[in-house]
């Protein structure tokens, strides 16, 4: 059934929890269902592996690793006209996510020189979800930033269906992108045989990908051994919607992520309530039960909840969608205007669609060639630029109690300084 809130007399706060899903990845019960998992991964190796993915997929992949024969059956049994689908979308994730590359840089004066050089990690891990459907967007979407940031090698892990096999177009896609490393694993058991490594899966630098409450718990109980991206899944969507919006599109727009159930949440925040009568008839089946119509003031009411509740997706239908635009600073993506659904970002606008959700869209980003790289700054100090600033970071580390740090500097300076 679909909730109504009326939130225009409300403290935004309570409004916002009141909407935020209970429970997910932080609830202690998910947590440890994770920790155990991924500590069997962590020291039986495949065979651990192996188990839980009998226990929850009811089947135990031979071999895990795909074989590229089957890859490549797989992007050979595209259809043309899927095949081009797919072509599309890979350009313009390719064309978008060239443009953030972070640049090396380097700058001197007065005898020092500073710089930052950017350098591709060696190996990345991406999980790609099964549960209510196949992921191939989600191949696209991870492991192109990846290559577009210099990458070289990127393994995929997949949930295996009940006949053991990986969705042929995740296969496809993978094939179209030459990766030959895709495994049929999933759930936070894979996300452990890639931080820790079995017989099978050599472990990776940094893992990344959406995922259920499990594997995000998971990526949690591994990071520190592995870098992670943010908390990526389950779905979120907050459409802003004025009074002239159109009810049948604007349902479309929360049936859309609301059908990724398991979780997802999809949100209406418009001062219409017109328009939430009209919406509501339209919001049919089991994801109507994922979809909350809250009235709001105005424009500006709405975008402190959106930035209160920070949702992995916010879609804007106004007269004037620029200027909420720019008031909203804790979205993943931000969909603007009625003829840009946030469908087209979900398949091949350009920007990753592996975006924060729970909140975490308030402090981190949307997945992107910054996830695959490492930074390394340096500093190139001649004998004058060491006498001007020597004399400061001695007094300073002398005050902070190191007087080693300061002989170092004093060493080298004449007379010591």
């Amino acid at each position: 059934m679909v909730e109504f809130v009326d939130a225009r007399g409300d403290d935004p706060k309570e409004v916002v929890s009141r909407l935020r899903r209970p429970g997910g990845f932080l609830s202690e019960p998910v947590r440890k269902v994770a920790r155990d998992i991924v500590s069997d991964v962590r020291d039986g190796g495949d065979e651990a592996l192996l188990a839980h993915t009998e226990r929850l997929d009811g089947v135990r992949p031979d071999p895990i690793r795909v074989p590229l024969e089957e890859i490549q059956a797989a992007k050979a049994s595209l259809s043309p006209e899927v095949k081009e689908s797919f072509g599309v979308a890979i350009e313009n994730v390719r064309f978008f996510h060239k443009r953030e590359l972070d640049r090396p840089f380097e700058t001197s004066r007065a005898g020092a020189t500073v710089g930052q050089r950017i350098r591709p990690i060696r190996r990345a891990g991406i999980y790609v979800p099964g549960g209510h459907g196949a992921y191939p967007s989600t191949v696209v979407m991870a492991a192109v930033p990846a290559q577009v940031a210099g990458v070289p090698e990127i393994a995929v892990c997949a949930p295996p269906g009940r006949d053991g096999s990986v969705s042929r177009h995740v296969l496809a896609v993978a094939g179209l992108l030459g990766l030959d490393e895709v495994y049929r694993v999933g759930g936070a058991q894979a996300i452990g045989a890639m931080a820790y490594g079995t017989e099978s899966i050599p472990p990776v630098l940094k893992i990344v990908g959406p995922g259920n409450d499990y594997v995000t718990a998971a990526k949690l109980e591994v990071f520190g051994h592995v870098g992670v991206d943010a908390p990526l899944g389950p779905s979120e969507v907050v459409v802003i919607a004025e009074a002239g919006a159109f009810p049948e599109r604007v349902a479309r727009d929360l049936m859309a992520q609301a059908e990724h159930l398991s979780g997802a949440s999809a949100i209406l925040l418009t001062p219409s309530e017109e328009l939430m009568r009209s919406v509501e008839p339209l919001l049919t089946g089991e994801p109507a039960e994922l979809i909350t119509l809250v009235r709001v003031r105005d424009s500006a009411h709405a975008v402190e909840l959106t930035n209160l509740y920070a949702p992995e997706h916010a879609h804007i239908i106004s007269e004037d969608p620029e200027a909420i635009l720019q008031d909203l600073d804790a979205v993943g993506m931000v969909a603007v205007g009625d003829f840009t659904p946030v469908a087209l970002g979900d398949y091949g606008a350009g920007p990753s669609h592996s975006l924060p959700t729970n909140g975490a869209a308030s402090w981190a980003s949307a997945l992107g060639t910054h996830d695959f790289t490492a930074r390394t700054n340096y500093i190139h100090y001649g004998p004058e630029a060491l006498a001007d600033l020597g004399p400061h970071v001695m007094r300073l580390a002398r005050l902070e109690g190191f007087p080693n740090h300061a002989e170092s500097v004093g060493v080298r300076l004449p007379k010591g300084g």
